[in-house]
């Protein structure tokens, strides 16, 4: 039965963890502490907001109490121990403990993967796939990839305003794991395809759905892709040799329009997976 709370819960739990995950591609030494307590409180606001659609989805009131209180499952205490780590992390840069800043960051991202992997076995049930354990789990991490890139990889962006001496091959790294990313989602989209072309009793495509297709489609992949070359463009040496700060200006601005195209898809995608049962 679809629900908003699960599609809501999925694909900002996904974005938490794919973003945290994705600072690695910034060198600690590159930026100053102030862009990781930036991104620090983003995705602990991303994943307190989770946690609260976790809380709605079990009819619970949203209370202090119950964020860090109600452990109905394994999937809530990894839920609240990720948020605990994300936001010890973030006060770590206050306190200037590399060591210990390091040690919480792959605890949180060991976690937020854990974390992801555990949140597909509930819906193993409900999607008419083969090999469901592992494609499901796969796909899930792969969507937190392409969400965590496309996001952090803007923030980032936003940094060479702050220092405009910025190496430019350090954008270009979330643009280019932004073009594999969405790769994996659109080869795993295919490979669903296939399985859905060989079973019988499957959900049929009306007008609705087909028009929610189409969005994944032409907004959350193709629409993505072309925002990806733009960026790619932007970046290409000989712009960048005419004007740095202009380039990744462009690239940065290129990037916030593939957040949406990216979050349009991953809803779709998510609205198809409860409707249709199959990973779209």
């Amino acid at each position: 039965m679809l629900s908003i709370l699960d599609i809501f819960y999925l694909v900002f739990s996904q974005l938490a963890v794919g973003g945290f995950i994705l600072l690695v591609l910034v060198p600690k030494g590159l930026v100053g502490a102030n862009f990781y307590r930036l991104m620090g409180s983003i995705y602990l606001l991303v994943s307190g907001l989770s946690r609260c659609a976790d809380l709605a989805r079990h009819q619970q009131p949203v209370t202090f109490l119950n964020f860090f209180g109600f452990w109905q499952n394994p999937e809530s205490i990894l839920v609240i121990s990720f948020v605990l780590l994300v936001c010890v992390y973030t006060l770590s840069w206050w306190f200037k403990r590399p060591l210990l800043t390091k040690i919480l960051f792959m605890g949180g991202s060991i976690c937020g993967a854990v974390w992801i992997v555990l949140t597909a076995q509930r819906y193993f049930q409900i999607v008419q796939l083969p090999g469901e354990m592992v494609l499901l789990p796969l796909q899930f991490l792969t969507a937190a990839a392409l969400l965590g890139a496309v996001h952090t990889g803007m923030w980032f962006g936003h940094w060479y305003l702050v220092t405009p001496d910025l190496p430019v091959i350090y954008l270009k790294r979330y643009n280019t794991v932004l073009l594999f990313t969405l790769s994996g989602v659109t080869l795993l989209l295919c490979l669903n395809l296939f399985f859905r072309q060989q079973s019988i009793d499957v959900v049929p495509f009306n007008v609705f759905y087909q028009i929610i297709f189409g969005m994944r489609l032409l907004i959350g992949i193709a629409g993505t892709l072309l925002l990806y070359f733009i960026t790619w463009d932007c970046l290409r040496p000989k712009s960048v040799a005419r004007d740095v700060l202009g380039a990744t200006r462009a690239a940065t601005g290129f990037l916030f329009i593939a957040i949406i195209t990216v979050f349009l898809g991953e809803f779709c995608s998510r609205f198809l997976l409860f409707e249709m049962r199959f990973i779209f």
